[in-house]
């Protein structure tokens, strides 16, 4: 297929993300979008010969993490976070936001903006228990949550967005959040669809669209290949290959990878 050139979608990806992300994390991201393998080396001489800059001065190191977060959503865990655990942080913010933020990340951004919740984890000397004197629990008041409410800015399940990252389809799922243990999250769409038609994706494989278009999740387009199978279609550039081309190169992209791995065994 000859030299691999950059396309203008490969390059505006690149000015793009550089001015939130440092170059590893431009290569994470740029190999997850497009399917490639590119290095951190690599990266950083693309950007340098084609005269892409971050904007950054040298050394700022934290800028990619801060503006993992918006001004907005800034302010939000700001407002939110007194008296909240990391994880009860964590998976509000998710809530709202329809993303899929860690603890962990929460738990480092508030600490680079020193934003406290004021919870210790220990009652302070002389404290009294609230229900000191009482039998059982109080009724619910005026302002308590009536059993089922739901807050107004929730996304009910089965909604659906676009990833910024990666251009995927994300879709609510009633599944626990390996991150935060949150009872929903947003997954993959097209992976969702395939689990459920024909159960969990095996280790080692992915799904991947039989069109190559991305947002057409319908399970007849979708197909289950190896990690090393996609990685050789897009390095034949099945995603832009004309659809009666298409067979031909997946069947030569399979056939490829079963003779290498053949090459490799001996």
């Amino acid at each position: 297929m000859g030299r691999r050139i950059y396309t203008d979608e490969h390059l505006a990806f690149l000015q793009t993300g550089y001015l939130t992300m440092n170059a590893r994390s431009l290569a994470q991201a740029f190999n997850d979008r497009f399917g490639m393998g590119k290095t951190e080396s690599q990266i950083k001489s693309t950007l340098t010969s084609h005269g892409i800059t971050c904007g950054r001065a040298p050394g700022d190191r934290f800028i990619s993490r801060t503006r993992l977060f918006t001004e907005e959503q800034t302010r939000f865990i700001r407002d939110s976070y007194k008296g909240k655990s990391i994880l009860d942080m964590a998976a509000l913010f998710n809530d709202r936001f329809g993303t899929n933020r860690t603890g962990e990340q929460i738990k480092n951004f508030v600490a680079r903006r020193d934003f406290t919740s004021g919870l210790t984890g220990c009652f302070p000397k002389g404290h009294k228990p609230w229900n000191t004197g009482t039998k059982g629990l109080t009724g619910a008041n005026k302002t308590s949550f009536k059993k089922g409410n739901t807050p107004p800015n929730r996304k009910p399940l089965g909604s659906e967005r676009i990833c910024p990252k990666d251009g995927f389809i994300l879709i609510k799922v009633p599944e626990r959040d390996p991150n935060t243990g949150f009872p929903t999250h947003y997954k993959h769409k097209h992976v969702h669809v395939w689990e459920q038609a024909h159960g969990p994706v095996p280790k080692g494989m992915v799904v991947a669209f039989v069109n190559g278009v991305k947002t057409h999740c319908e399970d007849e387009n979708l197909m289950l290949i190896s990690r090393a199978e996609l990685l050789n279609l897009n390095r034949h550039g099945y995603k832009d290959t004309p659809a009666d081309v298409k067979p031909s190169v997946l069947a030569l992209s399979k056939l490829e990878v079963k003779t290498w791995k053949i090459e490799k065994s001996h």
